[in-house]
């Protein structure tokens, strides 16, 4: 058995409400959504994010499962209200298409983290929709991640016990790396770790011990920043809070969970010699990269066969609570 866990579908309500806002400016175009940033231009293709397409593609990389989440532009870039009234419609809509696709998909739940309140309703919402976790987005609106006014959303989240998939979006300064597709090649991985640092050092990840967080990308830069994080120079300890866990500690704690959706060999066996794979799941983060690919790819790596059958699904059964142990692996 094989569990994708990032995978994006991008239904039409995101694009009903994405046309009427100001920013990102998108425009519909023969066979897909155009979204210009400024500095980057998404193109969403129709037929790539419809469910069919989704499923062969999961067909030909040996992918029994995915747990599908809508891709940027998220609901972050709304004004509040509308961001509430998206997220409930969305969550709908993603719960639809996981029952049409009969047990092939399985959902995570899209917050309105810019509005808080609507936030902690909509936790429930999800709850009741047996939605897997939620996404968090690096940054919602004006809302960093450790902004206090969600310390109630954290708390509901946490007593729900839904996981959080940690997702980038375009980053408050995409402006000055526009040029060359520096955005999407490699501000989205960097912005992932300027948003898990901000749940350190904040303590809200001290406060929520039992919220787990899923950082995706194998890491991303995270590991390469080891010894900028775990040497800390005598003239800043000043700033550095002795009680609350640093942020290396938190990344080796079992409160973090990675995706490998990272498609190079070397980085994958650099993150299994540096962090291990008891947390690690596959994730494929379509349509970045197909499943196929990644899959095969895995096949390829050294891992031992307990190894294998942790990654491709096991890991992912325990944290999402998805009830497979019976199924046939």
């Amino acid at each position: 058995m094989r569990i994708d866990v990032q995978c994006h579908i991008f239904p039409k309500i995101v694009e009903e409400f994405m046309l009427k806002n100001d920013f990102p400016k998108c425009t519909r175009m023969e066979g897909g959504l155009k979204c210009d940033f400024g500095s980057q231009t998404l193109f969403m293709p129709d037929v790539q994010y419809a469910p069919e397409t989704i499923q062969k593609a999961m067909d030909r990389g040996g992918v029994d499962i995915s747990i599908i989440s809508s891709n940027i532009p998220d609901p972050g870039f709304l004004p509040p209200d509308a961001a509430g009234e998206l997220c409930t419609k969305l969550n709908r809509a993603t719960v639809e298409i996981a029952d049409a696709a009969k047990g092939r998909f399985f959902s995570f739940a899209h917050l309105p983290w810019n509005h808080p309140d609507a936030a902690a309703r909509e936790i429930d919402h999800a709850v009741a929709l047996g939605m897997k976790g939620v996404m968090l987005f690096t940054r919602n609106g004006d809302f960093q991640v450790d902004d206090p006014r969600l310390e109630p959303v954290y708390d509901r989240i946490e007593a729900a016990g839904l996981p959080v998939f940690l997702h980038p979006t375009i980053p408050l300064w995409h402006e000055p790396i526009g040029s060359y597709g520096m955005v999407a090649t490699c501000s989205l991985v960097m912005d992932t770790a300027y948003a898990f640092m901000r749940l350190c050092h904040s303590g809200v990840l001290d406060r929520h011990p039992e919220m787990n967080i899923v950082i995706p990308h194998a890491g991303g830069v995270l590991p390469i920043l080891d010894g900028r994080l775990g040497y800390v120079p005598p003239a800043t300890r000043k700033f550095i809070d002795p009680n609350k866990r640093t942020v290396l500690e938190t990344l080796f704690s079992g409160q973090i969970w990675f995706d490998l959706a990272n498609p190079s060999r070397h980085v994958l066996q650099y993150f299994k010699g540096y962090l291990g794979l008891e947390r690690a799941m596959y994730g494929s983060d379509y349509p970045f990269c197909e499943q196929d690919f990644l899959t095969g790819l895995l096949e390829e790596m050294d891992f031992t066969p307990e190894e294998r059958e942790g990654v491709n699904w096991k890991n992912a059964n325990r944290l999402f609570h998805l009830g497979l142990e019976g199924k046939k692996a």
